[in-house]
């Protein structure tokens, strides 16, 4: 039976963990026929939302999570999505430039998934560390540091910018298809986006048609600080994070990513009147653990666990917990597995996290016992460990002149528990995504093309 109220989206933010939104919302749309009346957002979650709320029927949504996919995958260019800073750029390819591509990439990427079954060889989890002369690049880097410090006086405030994604989702172009505001500012369909106000110190949400309005969802702010605004500035405002890119400001006020306040604006959904609210989160609700030496670890090692992992997973909790009418169906879907960071734009890892979204999103939705839904879930888990094990295998042979034995034996361990678990599955009458055999058959995507040495067939189902 359908429900009586109106039925939500809610999108959170995760960066580049967003696909795993794409892939949940698919399933919903393509598999079940969702069409949703009000869809609410934050950061990642809000570019996902402005593509989707451009449909107002089934059919113009299925074409839009087609789109939406194509366009994330056009987005695993990082010069697409980010540019740098004049003072960051001005620290190119020399000591500290690498320190700061570290620190934004690597370091806020999740360990590799491991088991106990299938270990990954320790030169992918934990890189050899190479002896360096840090003497003669900090003196090669003396020249770099004074433009650093000229350029910045000018955007001292952050080391990246999303100018370069504001132009895409303006004009288009490269593989994204641009969004068009007049589209989404149609009568039925409700939007919010979450943004932050620094000045006012609030919690707002910019509408479909531009309008701040206020924590409630409801209220436009008063004055001129309503607005209307430009949409696109508005998505990116949502997904300015703090200290990475700098505030946009709207209305003539400062703005940074919603998820300061609001990563999983479930009360906005239910404000608007939604009682069938699906919640699609892009992080695990628990961080991974971490075995780090954090009585010994650097200051912005602490603050990453601390603000980055910890609090993050306490807000997106108190977030799916707010007082929801009676009758309210809240559906959380919510990836288990850390498959790839919030600026890690690896094309494989995001087409890994869509598939892993579309099979969470079908786990918990399937008309199966409680018994042979939590069989399910662990056999997606055992897929996305596995799978996520063999691209940084494959990443790091890729890169290698050869493969070793082990490498090739590693390989095909990951590929027979993916078929198993994909086997199960189905066994259990859970629908799965149509190039599911390819998971085991054949590698992951990678960038360049397949090295000649390494053979096509290495994993052939019969092998």
């Amino acid at each position: 039976m359908e429900p009586s109220g109106k039925t939500a989206f809610v999108l959170a933010g995760g960066g580049a963990k967003g696909a795993f939104e794409a892939g949940a919302v698919s399933y919903l749309v393509e598999e079940e026929g969702v069409v949703p009346d009000v869809i609410t957002a934050t950061s990642a979650g809000a570019v996902c939302a402005a593509v989707l709320a451009q449909a107002r029927s089934r059919e113009e949504l299925v074409e839009r999570c087609r789109e939406l996919h194509d366009d994330l995958l056009a987005m695993s260019r990082a010069d697409l999505l980010f540019g740098k800073q004049p003072w960051v750029a001005a620290l190119d390819r020399t000591l500290f430039g690498r320190a700061i591509d570290h620190w934004v990439v690597e370091r806020t990427r999740p360990p590799v998934p491991g088991t106990t079954d299938v270990a990954v060889p320790e030169r992918v989890t934990r890189p050899r560390a190479r002896s360096i002369r840090l003497l003669p690049q900090v003196v090669r880097a003396l020249p770099s540091l004074g433009r650093a410090r000229r350029r910045m006086r000018d955007r001292p405030g952050s080391l990246l910018t999303l100018d370069p994604l504001a132009e895409r989702l303006r004009r288009g172009g490269r593989g994204i298809t641009p969004v068009d505001p007049a589209l989404v500012a149609r009568p039925g369909l409700d939007l919010r986006l979450a943004v932050v106000a620094l000045g006012a110190g609030a919690l707002r949400y910019v509408a479909e048609d531009g309008t701040i309005v206020g924590d409630d969802a409801l209220t436009p702010v008063p004055g001129p600080a309503s607005g209307p605004v430009d949409l696109i500035e508005g998505i990116i405002a949502s997904a300015s994070v703090p200290m990475i890119f700098p505030p946009r400001v709207l209305a003539g006020e400062a703005y940074v990513d919603g998820g300061v306040a609001d990563n999983v604006p479930v009360a906005a959904a239910a404000a608007l009147g939604a009682t069938r609210i699906f919640a699609i989160l892009a992080v695990p609700l628990e961080p991974p653990p971490d075995q780090s030496d954090y009585a010994q670890a650097s200051a912005p090692a602490v603050l990453l666990r601390a603000l980055g992992a910890i609090s993050f997973a306490q807000r997106q909790r108190a977030n799916l917990a707010p007082g929801l009418a009676p009758g309210t169906e809240l559906t959380v879907i919510d990836p288990v597995v850390d498959v790839v960071g919030p600026f890690d734009v690896a094309r494989g890892l995001m087409l890994l996290n869509m598939d892993y979204g579309w099979m969470r999103a079908a786990d918990l939705r399937a008309d199966v016992s409680a018994a042979s839904r939590r069989r399910a879930a662990e056999a997606t888990d055992a897929i996305v460990v596995a799978r996520t094990q063999a691209w940084h295998r494959e990443e790091a042979i890729w890169t290698r002149a050869g493969a070793t034995g082990a490498d090739l034996a590693g390989l095909r361990g990951c590929k027979r528990v993916v078929r198993d678990a994909v086997t199960e599955r189905k066994e259990l009458g859970l629908p799965t995504p149509h190039d599911s055999t390819g998971w085991w058959s054949g590698y992951e995507v990678h960038e360049g093309s397949r090295p000649t040495w390494l053979p096509a067939d290495l994993f052939d189902e019969h092998a």
